[in-house]
Parts: C-alpha cells; sequence; structure tokens
C-alpha cells in the first residue's frame, strides 16, 4: 500500500528572534506544521522518517520507493551510508545536501544548534538517528538494548531546551516534545543525524 506523504508548511511559533554568531536571525522558537507518517513495516523507520524530511523540501515520494532504494532489509532496516545519497539525490537540484554529523550525542548545545538552523533558518525538518529502546516513550516498551531507529525533527523551543520530534514507530510513536539535554544522550554516536546544509 502506498505511503502517505505528508506536506510540511512553516509556521513561527513566536516573533522573538535572536541572532547567530554565524550572522543569522533565527527565531526563538518555531515549528513546521507536519502530517506525520507511521512506518508501514517494523523496520521502515528510516524510509518513513526520511519521506517526512523531502516533504518539507516540497518533495513527495513513498515509504516503499525509498526503502527500495536505499536497501532496506529485515529486520535491521536502513544504514545511513545507504539512506543519505539517496535522500540527497532528491535535493541536490534544490541546492541542498544531507551529511552524517558525529558531533551532537551528549552535547545538547550542537544538537539545539544544528536542529534550530534547519528548523528556524532552513525551513527543513532533519531525521535524527537515536536508540529506540532509550526514548523516554519506549522505556519497558522495546526488548533488547541500542536499537537503531530514525525519528524526524520538526519544532523547537530554545527558551524551553526542547525538541519536538516525530516517532514513526506505531506502537508509542506520534509527536513527543523532548529536552534537548534527554534527547542527545540517545543520540547514536555513529552519526547523529541527516543534517540539511546549503551546496556552496
Amino acid at each position: 500500500m502506498a505511503a502517505t506523504v505528508g506536506a510540511l508548511c512553516f509556521t513561527p511559533l513566536s516573533p522573538a528572534y535572536a541572532a547567530t554568531p554565524d550572522g543569522f536571525v533565527r527565531p526563538l522558537k518555531y515549528q513546521l506544521s507536519l502530517e506525520g507518517q507511521r512506518q508501514q513495516t517494523n523496520y521502515f523507520c528510516v524510509p518513513a522518517s526520511s519521506a517526512m524530511s523531502l516533504a518539507s523540501f516540497g518533495i513527495a515520494v513513498s515509504q516503499s520507493t525509498l526503502a527500495k532504494k536505499m536497501k532496506t532489509h529485515p529486520p535491521y532496516g536502513t544504514e545511513g551510508s545507504d539512506a543519505v545519497p539517496v535522500i540527497n539525490a532528491y535535493v541536490k537540484s534544490l541546492g541542498y545536501k544531507f551529511t552524517m554529523p558525529t558531533d551532537a550525542d551528549g552535547n545538547p548545545a550542537v544538537l539545539m544548534k544544528r536542529v534550530s538552523k534547519d528548523i528556524g533558518e532552513l525551513h527543513r525538518a532533519p531525521v535524527l538517528t537515536v536508540w529506540m529502546d532509550q526514548l523516554p516513550w519506549n522505556k519497558g516498551k522495546v526488548k533488547g538494548t541500542e536499537i537503531g531507529h530514525a525519528i524526524l525533527a520538526y519544532g523547537y523551543d530554545k527558551v524551553a531546551g526542547t525538541i519536538t520530534v516525530y516517532d514513526p514507530w506505531k506502537p508509542t510513536g506520534g509527536t513527543h516534545t523532548i529536552s534537548a539535554s534527554a534527547l542527545a544522550r540517545v543520540l547514536q554516536p555513529a552519526g547523529n543525524m541527516y543534517y540539511v546544509t546549503k551546496l556552496p
């Protein structure tokens, strides 16, 4: 069954803005309007999160199409090294690229800086790679430890120190707001997110 690919539009939550060291002005709080997607299989978290991320570029593509291109397979899902080239192929002509930085795990300041740049400045929704079993809403509901998972960030509040995410996993997913410090603690160290930047 084909996925319903939702559109993201841009809804500023506050008129308060702050200048950043790199010379840009970003809102202190911002949230993209999201039509969420639940993953179609237990191992489609990357295709589902990537489809929602691409929707923030105005690109509609199904989970199944992305899964095929990303070599997604049961039971483990998708490798980041297979996923990022696929989504880059969709956004390159628009002047963007995704990379996989490794410096935000355990570092909420870096995480907030990257998330607020993507969402507040570029109006794009980045994918975050996390340990599924360590997410607060999954505690005691997932068997195993250090289970790789992908979710989408689509909002933040610098004053409150929180990030709003969409988890595509059906049993406990949906929208959750979590502190940047708690989220930074559950990021995977080998590649924390699919971070959006503009091509030079």
